[in-house]
């Protein structure tokens, strides 16, 4: 690397003898002035520095951050500022390439309000509570200025324990007890322990769901005296069940045979016309409740069933398909609200939907204790009359 020589020049001057006081050039004689002298001087490198950088926006927009600059060695040669390396300026402190900076303290998350109470009386439901991002001087601001890993929950799950309990049922099986005349179709019908339902029972009730219902696939053909037709299917596709068959009491003539009645064939032993049968064991299979009582009397809401997979034992099982399943939910009470309610006409309870499901409203009790409730339903029946 080149180096750079500087240069030093002797200065001469005229003086006076006795004093040494300076005096104009012309006092002196001009051939006797010594002759211009230059010699190199400062040989030696100029020493490096530390060429110190800005610094660099916080690495936060709040709380404590970092920030950093550039910290170079440097050194002059030749009238030229290089880089160099780092050693060079071992001789000099290290400036600080990184510093903590903090432009204002964060916003933080606050819960404002206890939980509310749970949606539900009883079974699961949901509570919530208000939880707002604050400024450090207590503003309202956005989500996004608070860490959103440390959000508070603002909604969660309760569980208000078990309801009333529930009928549940399956659908109707598919086939008949009897493949001709009158016969049966089945269902399974059991009390279970509803999660959804309010219902002020103690129990299912006594009005237990028909468990089986009358079908009829024509009329059988006659035979021969105490005539037996093949048994029927069995009435369940799986577990207990019962098939029948058809037992008619046929004379025979010249012409053929004719029915007569049953006493005819009195002394003789009547086949039997009914029998137990058990195809093979069900497996899973859906059941579901009622529809609860819907979520609005008016301008759409929505009712609830619990549906529940249940295996031969009635234990939850996974074992039903999916495709199957019975909805859970479905809309209801579209039509539109009552335009005008009497101020003083209020519900007092919070169940009165149960009231009306349960169509208590023509009780002067209930007319009062949920008046709000059983007015809109003397409405939306009397709308429903006017259409009719």
């Amino acid at each position: 690397m080149q180096r750079l020589l500087w240069k030093r020049y002797a200065v001469f001057q005229c003086v006076h003898r006795q004093n040494h006081e300076e005096v104009s050039d012309s006092l002196c004689d001009s051939s006797t002035r010594p002759s211009q002298q230059e010699e190199p001087c400062n040989t030696q490198h100029c020493p490096a520095f530390w060429d110190i950088g800005e610094w660099s926006e916080c690495s936060k927009t709040c709380g404590l951050g970092m920030q950093h600059r550039q910290v170079l060695c440097r050194q002059v040669y030749a009238n030229r500022t290089l880089n160099v390396h780092t050693s060079r300026c071992r001789h000099l402190d290290r400036p600080e390439t990184a510093s903590t900076c903090q432009l204002k303290i964060c916003s933080e998350w606050q819960i404002r309000a206890e939980w509310t109470p749970c949606s539900v009386p009883c079974g699961l439901g949901q509570r919530t509570r208000e939880v707002r991002c604050v400024s450090n001087i207590g503003d309202f601001v956005p989500d996004e200025e608070c860490n959103m890993n440390l959000q508070p929950s603002a909604a969660e799950n309760c569980d208000m324990g078990p309801c009333a309990k529930s009928w549940f049922y399956t659908e109707w099986a598919n086939t008949c007890s009897a493949e001709c005349g009158r016969g049966l179709r089945t269902r399974g019908v059991l009390c279970l322990t509803n999660q959804l339902s309010s219902l002020p029972l103690e129990g299912c009730g006594e009005e237990r769901p028909a468990d089986s219902q009358v079908c009829n696939n024509g009329p059988c053909e006659n035979s021969i005296e105490w005539f037996t037709g093949p048994w029927s299917q069995c009435s369940a596709e799986c577990g207990a069940g019962s098939q029948q068959r058809a037992v008619v009491c046929l004379m025979k003539a010249d012409e053929g045979y004719s029915a007569v009645a049953p006493y005819e064939c009195s002394s003789l032993d009547r086949p039997l016309g009914q029998q137990s049968c058990h195809l093979q064991a069900c497996g899973a299979k859906w059941y579901h409740t009622d529809w609860s009582a819907c979520s609005k009397t008016c301008e759409e809401g929505f009712r609830l069933r619990e549906v529940r997979c249940l295996a031969d034992n009635m234990l939850s099982s996974e074992g039903c398909e999916e495709p199957d399943r019975p909805p859970e939910r479905e809309p209801c009470n579209p039509q539109p609200c009552t335009p005008h309610i009497d101020e003083k006409c209020r519900d007092k309870y919070f169940n009165c939907n149960v009231v009306v499901q349960a169509r208590l409203c023509v009780y002067d009790y209930y007319k009062t204790t949920c008046c709000a409730s059983c007015s809109r339903v003397t409405h939306r029946q009397s709308v429903q009359r006017g259409r009719s």
